[in-house]
């Protein structure tokens, strides 16, 4: 079986998790430690950061990577269209959402982070100690306001100005690209979970996020579709 090492709230790690749902893959995942568990698989494969799919003797790291592995094992349904127009537009934005949007969404979440520490409690319940929590909670306040001075004004604007622009794709049509899911739409999915986190998040985190974009109302259609997105996706980790 297909063997899934991740942290369970990175983008990265939903979109190949939205990946293998969508082609019915049956896998497990291996849930890995911050900083501490980073260093047994870096042993085993040289990697420091995840998520990482082992399959049998075959090891398979970055996200991009790992669903062009499961394209080769598991044609349908396909996730980069055969169309060549299509997989170009479907893989330019894969790439935009992976780069571009994620840093900018990245930015804005470590600002929140900033703003709501008790959303780093969430997080990582279970998974680090309660003395590395405080370490965290008590973030020096100059660590803290640099941490927000990198989002700035224009930077937000972008990401707002690049949110409005999807949104407006997906209430025009159901997908990104052509008439089927594609890796476009899961690399975008997956990244918006850091905007609003999504039912497979749990209980903990699911509708938290970044208090300035969760209760925007021209952005629910956005999330409403991420969402629709996953659901529909049948679920086949093993844990």
């Amino acid at each position: 079986m297909l063997e899934l090492h991740q942290f369970r709230h990175s983008p990265y790690c939903l979109k190949v998790r939205m990946a293998l749902a969508a082609k019915k893959l049956e896998y497990r995942t291996v849930e890995i430690t911050p900083a501490i568990g980073q260093i047994d698989i870096f042993q085993k494969t040289g990697q420091k950061k995840l998520p990482v799919l082992f399959d049998k003797e075959t090891t398979v790291h970055e996200s991009s990577s790992i669903i062009r592995h499961l394209e080769k094992i598991e044609i349908e349904p396909k996730l980069i269209p055969e169309c060549l127009k299509e997989a170009s537009q479907a893989q330019i934005i894969e790439n935009w959402a992976d780069t571009t949007l994620a840093k900018s969404i990245k930015i804005v979440f470590l600002e929140e982070l900033t703003k709501n520490p008790i959303l780093i409690s969430s997080l990582f319940t279970n998974e680090i100690s309660d003395s590395m929590q405080k370490l965290i909670f008590n973030i020096p306040t100059k660590i803290a306001s640099r941490i927000s001075g990198l989002t700035n004004q224009k930077e937000k604007e972008s990401l707002k100005l690049n949110l409005k622009y999807l949104s407006n794709l997906i209430d025009q049509e159901n997908f990104l690209i052509g008439n089927n899911l594609s890796v476009a739409d899961i690399a975008v999915a997956s990244h918006l979970s850091l905007l609003k986190f999504p039912n497979s998040s749990g209980k903990n985190l699911t509708g938290k996020g970044c208090s300035l974009y969760i209760n925007d109302p021209s952005l629910q259609i956005l999330f409403n579709w991420r969402d629709l997105i996953e659901d529909q996706l049948e679920k086949t980790n093993h844990h």
